[in-house]
């Protein structure tokens, strides 16, 4: 049974980020990681005496097999949650993501001048872990596009 993970980087965790997964994930069970209800340090900062959740959201992901990375736009770029998990990844270079399935989501009023850079900093993560960018979506169209990407895959 295929494992499937929403990364969810928007502080309103049902929003219209969440909502755009739902649409992608219409008919499959998937697992909401809401980075908002997660404590992810900055990369560098060590708190005395306090853990956080990067790990324990990594190994999730490394169990997964589909990875729904959304996102909302906040001033022309990706939100301050996902960016900085994205920066952890630096304490995780051997994590075992090879061949994971990834679909990115970005979602906001105006999101054309931000998607060039966020796709670019996904599909980079990708190329670094081997996983396989699958798309974008930034609206219903988009997401029913997805969706029937994963319908697809055996």
């Amino acid at each position: 049974m295929k494992r499937r993970i929403f990364l969810n980087g928007s502080m309103n965790i049902d929003g219209n980020t969440a909502r755009l997964a739902e649409e992608v994930f219409q008919g499959f069970d998937y697992t909401p990681i809401n980075l908002a209800e997660h404590h992810i340090n900055q990369i560098g900062q060590n708190i005395s005496g306090q853990s956080d959740d990067f790990h324990n959201v990594m190994k999730q992901l490394i169990m997964s097999d589909d990875i729904v990375i959304g996102t909302p736009v906040y001033w022309s770029s990706m939100s301050g949650y996902l960016k900085t998990f994205i920066d952890r990844f630096a304490d995780t270079l051997d994590a075992p993501l090879a061949g994971k399935r990834v679909y990115l989501i970005i979602q906001g009023t105006a999101p054309d001048d931000a998607v060039p850079f966020i796709t670019n900093v996904i599909c980079h993560l990708c190329r670094r872990f081997q996983m396989k960018y699958m798309g974008l979506a930034t609206n219903s169209s988009e997401a029913s596009k997805l969706h029937n990407l994963i319908v697809n895959i055996k």
